[in-house]
């Protein structure tokens, strides 16, 4: 008589679910911007003897104008390593400009929010043609045509300016339980910014091509019309950028965009993005911008001196790149 022994396999017990989303959320390269922020607000508390939401909230509108310019100079990073676009905070003032000047119309915001959106595009443009056809490296491309722009906003300053008023100016400035429109939207525009970079052919293009450019050329990428398209999306964000802060604080200054080269730079890299191109991280972007905006707010409290300031906020940044390196080079 045969007898036969059947082996039943058992699974290998899978781990919890919980501690696997807990792993992955440590795990992700915005953690730490997302704790310091807490701690930045605690430390709020602290000073103020009591821990206010409307502390954060009010932060949070001038963190989300700092995300739009970090996000514009994110993707820009993004697309090859060492690009930046130097002439983000010209373009930013040139858009707030526009916008006020009522080229089109004292009233007509429409047109002006259509005029100041085309000349963002064509600034990007600009960009995209001094670095594709003459070859000349970002940083230099964004020097030059920043000065352009800067010599454009000079000969117009001379114009009339007036406020933008209207319901465009009171839907920013409206209210509902401590959020303001000014900060609905930018986080609409925030979504829409993240869906094209994370659900298009677009996106994942630019991804391609900022982590290695020759094997995304070899893959068919078209890296001229590629760089076109991440320029003029740039461009368009720091000219919206400029709308909305012309539109919001009631007036422009030759000096309105001049805080945003460096903040959008310290954005990306506080919100554990890596500077080396082909990553992207609207998130990650937007805790950075409020981990600035709640550490100066911090420091204001604290009634340190404008040096000081400078200097605490100096060794954030070089403490959160020293971090994401390490990181970095623990997974590799």
């Amino acid at each position: 008589m045969n007898q036969t022994t059947s082996i039943t396999n058992h699974p290998a017990p899978l781990p919890d679910a919980p501690v696997c989303i807990w792993r992955r959320l440590f795990r992700q390269s915005w953690m730490g911007a997302l704790v310091a922020a807490v701690l930045l607000w605690l430390l709020a508390g602290a000073v103020t003897g009591s821990l206010s939401v409307s502390f954060i909230l009010a932060n949070a509108t001038i963190a989300g104008f700092l995300t739009l310019a970090g996000t514009a100079q994110m993707i820009v990073i993004a697309s090859k390593p060492g690009n930046f676009d130097l002439s983000l905070p010209y373009v930013i003032t040139f858009g707030a400009y526009i916008m006020s000047a009522g080229f089109l119309g004292q009233g007509n915001t429409a047109g002006s929010l259509a005029l100041t959106v085309l000349a963002g595009a064509l600034a990007g443009a600009l960009n995209a043609l001094l670095i594709v056809r003459l070859r000349i490296p970002a940083i230099v491309a964004t020097l030059a045509s920043g000065y352009i722009i800067y010599s454009l906003i000079v000969a117009i300053q001379s114009g009339g300016f007036s406020r933008v008023g209207g319901l465009f100016e009171a839907a920013l400035r409206l209210r509902i339980a401590g959020v303001s429109g000014a900060l609905v939207a930018t986080v609409a525009t925030l979504v829409l910014v993240s869906i094209l970079l994370s659900r298009t052919v677009f996106g994942l293009q630019l991804h391609a091509m900022g982590q290695n450019g020759e094997a995304a050329r070899l893959a068919g990428v078209r890296r001229g019309w590629l760089t076109l398209g991440t320029f003029m999306l740039s461009g368009v964000l720091a000219a919206w950028l400029g709308a909305l802060l012309a539109t919001y604080q009631g007036g422009v200054s030759a000096d309105l965009g001049r805080s945003y080269l460096l903040g959008s730079v310290a954005a990306v890299v506080v919100g554990g993005t890596r500077i080396t191109g082909g990553v992207t991280s609207v998130f990650g972007t937007a805790l950075g911008a409020l981990v600035l905006t709640l550490a100066q707010s911090d420091l204001i409290l604290l009634q340190l001196s404008i040096g000081a300031q400078y200097v605490i906020q100096g060794l954030l940044v070089l403490g959160t790149v020293c971090l994401v390196a390490a990181r970095s080079s623990n997974r590799s």
